[in-house]
């Protein structure tokens, strides 16, 4: 099934390709918008990017990196002001902790290396809820239940996805991994996909629901998917969309909302400066 809404991604750092993405976004398209945080310098440019999005009345994702606690406090601090900005402005958050994904690589590793391979994380786990959003399943989840499933929990959520053959280690294990939320298990709603080829039975299924449910004891199911793979033998491929987790850290004491007066002002200030584009290009000898 067609998806209506369409799904994109774009850097802070805008290129000239995001650039042409931002001029294509409609409402009720999906945009991931992506940021390193910790330069003070970068602060101003995020809000302004992000009110600009805010303005398309489309469902924005904010992917948001904490730098490593090994470049200091201040960037640090800078970081998490940033990551409840950017809360404040997005429909969701998903964050990593640069720390965290440093466990994921060997200590020798290229510093060119190591960005890759987070980049590559962020991708996947973007990939995960794109995948979710555009396969047609026998219990199809769409775009629709994931925009009601944001909204219902404002705050920081976590895509994850799991392959195997076989299930035949403890489940948590199996979704273990350096970079995901400590509380990744605890949250409050939990949509699941499950991806099955040729020879799944419905005894494995049946198995791998219930430990699932298990495993999210906590959680609302707000929605149980399920698609056929057109493959061969037993294999599984399970994604996971968890809201309602913990931020990974505390609002600083002096953080204040922006007002709703400061984003009318951006927007007037935005369409001045529209304006005054247009007259200086028709003003063009």
């Amino acid at each position: 099934m067609e998806t209506l809404a369409r799904i994109y991604q774009i850097n802070s750092k805008t290129s000239e390709t995001d650039h042409t993405v931002v001029s294509k976004l409609k409402p009720d398209d999906l945009c991931f918008y992506r940021f390193l945080g910790g330069n003070s310098s970068e602060t101003e440019e995020l809000i302004n990017q992000l009110y600009a999005l805010k303005e398309k009345n489309i469902l924005l994702i904010g992917v948001f990196r904490f730098p490593f606690r090994f470049e200091g406090k201040k960037r640090f601090q800078t970081a998490t002001n940033q990551y409840f900005r950017m809360k404040e402005l997005c429909d969701a958050v998903i964050y990593f902790n640069s720390d965290r994904l440093l466990e994921t690589i060997d200590i020798s590793t290229t510093i060119h290396d190591a960005h890759n391979t987070f980049n590559t994380i962020e991708d996947l786990t973007i990939e995960g809820l794109r995948e979710m959003i555009e396969m047609t399943g026998d219990i199809n989840i769409d775009f629709h239940d994931i925009e009601t499933f944001i909204k219902a929990e404002k705050g920081p959520l976590f895509v994850h996805t799991v392959e195997r053959e076989s299930f035949d280690e403890p489940l948590k294990d199996l979704i273990s991994t350096p970079y995901l939320p400590e509380d990744f298990t605890d949250g409050k709603q939990l949509i699941i996909n499950i991806g099955y080829t040729h020879d799944v039975d419905m005894e494995a299924f049946r198995q791998i629901n219930l430990r699932l449910h298990d495993l999210f004891s906590k959680a609302d199911i707000f929605k149980l998917g399920s698609y056929f793979m057109d493959e061969p033998g037993q294999h599984f491929k399970i994604s996971l969309v968890v809201n309602g987790i913990n931020d990974p850290v505390k609002a600083p004491d002096n953080f204040k909302k922006l007002s709703k007066h400061n984003g009318l002002l951006r927007k007037w200030q935005h369409l001045t400066e529209k304006a005054k584009s247009r007259v200086q290009i028709k003003n063009l000898p």
